[in-house]
């Protein structure tokens, strides 16, 4: 009989591309997974089905569904937002504010019996404390620093002390933590006074991609950027203001969900000389070679919050497994995972003057592209899911052995 191992998450796998990579891995070391989850689409459950139909050892158990009309939703709905207006009126933390089906869970995980719990994101961490004291063997991936994630204005909702708590538990209980960064992992460690998690990168699957010896890059430029929403807070607005002063005009091509009203806002930021262009999503298996399309990557993150500082997004391991070298904010995660090949050009909050001459002189160096456009492809050899999985699997197997 195949040990069983239950990931807990609260998103679509089409939309957390790390639970997904994580469920496959193991599926294919021969575990049984069942994820628990929760789906706000059908046309995203499907894909999600989609992704896990080669694997028959996969299970997805839907504990709310809020692509139905029916009286769970309505209530998941309702106590959802009951929870985060009780924090914001009456500053009483509840789990009902972390996300829908927060009361059901519990028991959902609990039924499955699992030989091993793997614990994502916000509520299902706050889960996966109950089910370690209740005797059961629990793994947490820290995917963000939750308890020092969002704006001032979404944090007024939020349950910090609970998430805080469930962070404890996570990294001085868990039969194992892992995390983004090693930036992270440390700061969490130092935090909360626990051993340090271990570090699995948010990278992907090597794509299948002929990287030609050499690149003609297009004049101008053609500046990428990507996430499922193109919005405030993500350094967007900032790196506009630098292209207002640079000379040299560029492309800049967004992709994701936008709204009518900030796609506005940007196009009256952005100086006449340069272009600005929206690309619908594209399904996961698609991306890297949308990616691959364009000439360099923009890693755009603010230092603020926390989560923010020190985390290493998604979008900066993609842009080199896709060839790209990338233009990436100076935060303490994206440091982390640029100095080591230096596969581009790393851009400081505030860049004054001398930063700016020095990025418009790289734009314009058809050399120092190719130079950093290989870095990026010796890179992406090491960040790659082939490597990373060996450290998840590996930690699996010791937890199941205890």
């Amino acid at each position: 009989m195949h040990e069983t191992i239950c990931i807990v998450t609260q998103s679509h796998l089409c939309r957390n591309p790390r639970v997904l990579k994580e469920a496959t891995a193991l599926a294919a070391a021969g575990y049984d997974i069942h994820i628990l989850t929760g789906s706000v689409s059908a046309d995203l459950y499907a894909q999600d089905l989609s992704a896990i139909a080669n694997f028959p050892n996969i299970r997805l158990q839907l504990v709310s569904d809020l692509s139905k009309t029916n009286s769970k939703s309505i209530s998941d709905r309702f106590f959802n937002k009951l929870g985060r207006w009780v924090i914001r009126r009456f500053k009483i933390e509840n789990s009902l504010a972390l996300g829908y089906g927060a009361l059901r869970y519990y028991d959902a995980a609990r039924a499955i019996k699992a030989d091993l719990y793997i614990c994502h994101q916000e509520l299902p961490t706050h889960i996966g404390s109950r089910l370690l004291k209740a005797g059961f063997k629990v793994a947490f991936d820290l995917e963000d620093w939750y308890s020092e994630d969002l704006l001032p204005e979404a944090r007024t909702e939020r349950p910090i002390g609970l998430l805080r708590h469930a962070e404890s538990e996570a990294l001085k209980k868990g039969t194992f933590c892992i995390t983004t960064s090693n930036t992270l992992a440390e700061k969490l460690a130092q935090q909360y006074s626990s051993p340090k998690p271990q570090v699995i990168y948010n990278v992907f699957p090597s794509p299948e991609i002929s990287f030609q010896k050499t690149k003609l890059f297009s004049k101008p430029l053609k500046l990428f950027w990507f996430s499922q929403t193109i919005g405030p807070g993500r350094g967007l607005e900032q790196f506009i203001k630098v292209l207002y002063l640079l000379k040299t005009p560029v492309e800049l091509h967004l992709l994701g969900n936008v709204t009518e009203a900030y796609r506005q806002s940007l196009m009256a930021l952005l100086h006449s000389q340069h272009h600005l262009f929206f690309h619908d999503l594209v399904p996961e298996n698609q991306l890297a070679a949308k990616i691959a399309e364009f000439d360099i990557g923009l890693a755009l993150e603010l230092n603020t919050p926390a989560s923010r500082n020190y985390t290493i997004t998604n979008k900066f391991f993609q842009y080199i497994q896709s060839g790209l070298p990338v233009i990436t904010s100076e935060t303490e995660g994206q440091k982390e995972g640029y100095d080591l090949f230096k596969p581009g050009f790393k851009l400081s909050q505030q860049p004054d003057g001398a930063e700016i001459e020095a990025l418009e002189k790289w734009l314009n160096s058809q050399e120092e592209l190719q130079l950093a456009r290989n870095r990026a492809i010796e890179a992406g050899t090491f960040y790659n899911w082939e490597n990373e999985s060996k450290k998840l699997i590996s930690l699996v197997g010791t937890a199941l052995e205890k």
